[in-house]
C-alpha cells in the first residue's frame, strides 16, 4: 500500500553553517556588537525537525533518504564552472576561508558544499519517491534553500536551485511534459524563473512581496519569452496581504491556472517567510494561512495529477514561528489535523492577519487577474 506522505531530511544539511552577523555599518566607519545568528541559520532547520518530531508528524511520514546529486544532475541547470567554484570556495580556497561570502547575503562554510549536494539530491529523491509510487506526496526539509540561485550565481542564501533541478529530473528521468512550479516564498524565485523562462512545459507561478527581493524581479510584465510567453505567472503582493488575501489568491488565480495547465507533477518552493513574525517580510500570514494554501495544492494535485506533489523547504526566518507554519503546511499532505494551537493564539495581531482583506490587496489581485487573463481563463 502506498504511503501517504514522505519526508526528506538529513543531518548533513545542518553542516551548512552560516555563522553570525555582528557588524553595523554607519555613514562613517562601522562597529561590532554582540553577534546574532545569520538570518538563514541551521538553528531554524533544526527547530523545524524537532517540532515535526515532537508533534508526531514525522512518525506518520515515510522517510525518504537524501543523497548527493551527481555532477550530471547538477549541470541540468548549473554550469560546471559554477559547481566547481562553490566546491572550492566552501572548502577554503586560497583567497577565502570558513564563512566566506559568495555574495552580500550568501555565506559558505566548509560543510556547505556537501550540504548543498545532499539538499539537491534530496529534492531529486523526493521526486523519485512520488513518481515511482513509494509515497503519494513528499516534503523535503532541505538546507540550503534554492530559488534565488541562477545557473552560475549564488544569491539570497541559495546555492543550488533544488526546485529547478527537481523539475529537470522529473522531465529527464520520467519524461514528464507538463510540470507546475508554485513558489509561495515571500521573495521572488528569480533563479527558477530563469531556468524555464522560454519553456512552455514548465509553468512557473510565483507569489511574493512586491518591489522586494531581488530588485526589479517578479513584476507582472515578466511572463516568459518566445514559446514560453504566458508560462511565467508572477503575482506581486502588497504588505499585509494576510491569510484571507492568500486564500483569495489561490481561489482566483493559482488553482484555476493550475487546473487549466493540467500538470503531471506539482512542485512547491515552500518558503514560510510570509508569516506575520518574519523579520524580512511584511506579508502577515499565520499558520492557518499556510495550512489553507497547502490544502488547496493537495486538492489540485488530487484532481489533476494523481496526488503527485513535492514541497521543498525554502525561506522562513522566524525561529519561533516557522516550525508552526511548516507543520501546518505538512498536515494537509497527510490528511490530518493534529490540533496544534498557534503559538500566539488570542493575540489581536494574529486575528488581524487571519481576517483582514485590504483594498490594496483586492486591487493587487484584480490587477494580476486582468493581466494574466491574456493567457488564462481566470
Amino acid at each position: 500500500m502506498t504511503q501517504r506522505s514522505g519526508l526528506v531530511f538529513d543531518t548533513r544539511f545542518l553542516a551548512h553553517d552560516t555563522g553570525t552577523e555582528s557588524v553595523v555599518h554607519l555613514r562613517e566607519g562601522s562597529f561590532e556588537f554582540s553577534p546574532e545568528p545569520h538570518p538563514s541559520s541551521a538553528f531554524i532547520t533544526r527547530r523545524i525537525k524537532e517540532f515535526l518530531d515532537g508533534s508526531g508528524l514525522s512518525a506518520q511520514m515515510h522517510p525518504v533518504t537524501a543523497r548527493p546529486a551527481t555532477r550530471e544532475e547538477l549541470t541540468a541547470f548549473h554550469t560546471p564552472a559554477y559547481i566547481e567554484g562553490i566546491r572550492a570556495f566552501s572548502q577554503g580556497g586560497p583567497d577565502h576561508g570558513p564563512w566566506g561570502k559568495v555574495d552580500e547575503e550568501t555565506k559558505l562554510s566548509p560543510g556547505s558544499f556537501e550540504a548543498a549536494l545532499y539538499a539537491a539530491g534530496g529534492a531529486l529523491n523526493a521526486v523519485q519517491a512520488v513518481m515511482d509510487g513509494t509515497v503519494r506526496n513528499c516534503y523535503g526539509l532541505l538546507r540550503p534553500p534554492c530559488h534565488h540561485a541562477t545557473s552560475n550565481k549564488a544569491l539570497g542564501f541559495c546555492v543550488f536551485n533544488n526546485t529547478a533541478l527537481a523539475a529537470h529530473y522529473a522531465r529527464n528521468v520520467f519524461g514528464l511534459k507538463r510540470i507546475l512550479i508554485v513558489d509561495w516564498d515571500a521573495h521572488h524565485g528569480n533563479g527558477t524563473q530563469e531556468a524555464f523562462y522560454d519553456d512552455p512545459g514548465v509553468l512557473f507561478l510565483s507569489m511574493h512581496q512586491q518591489n522586494w527581493f531581488p530588485k526589479d524581479s517578479g513584476t507582472l510584465e515578466q511572463v516568459g519569452s518566445g514559446v514560453g510567453v504566458g508560462y511565467t505567472v508572477n503575482i506581486p503582493l502588497p504588505p499585509g496581504t494576510g491569510d484571507r488575501g492568500y486564500r483569495e489568491l489561490f481561489e482566483q488565480l493559482v488553482v484555476p491556472i493550475g487546473r487549466q495547465f493540467q500538470p503531471e507533477l506539482i512542485l512547491v518552493t515552500a518558503g514560510q517567510d510570509a508569516s506575520w513574525l518574519d523579520p524580512l517580510t511584511t506579508l502577515m500570514m499565520s499558520m492557518d494561512g499556510f495550512r489553507a494554501i497547502s490544502q488547496s495544492l493537495v486538492d489540485l494535485a488530487e484532481e489533476v495529477c494523481g496526488g503527485r506533489l513535492v514541497m521543498l523547504q525554502a525561506g522562513g526566518y522566524s525561529s519561533a514561528y516557522v516550525p508552526y507554519c511548516t507543520a501546518a503546511a505538512l498536515e494537509p499532505l497527510l490528511g490530518v489535523d493534529l490540533g496544534i494551537v498557534d503559538l500566539y493564539a488570542g493575540a489581536p495581531e494574529l486575528e488581524e492577519c487571519q481576517h483582514s482583506f485590504s483594498q490594496e490587496t483586492r486591487e493587487a489581485l484584480n490587477a494580476a487577474r486582468a493581466w494574466h487573463r491574456q493567457w488564462w481563463h481566470i
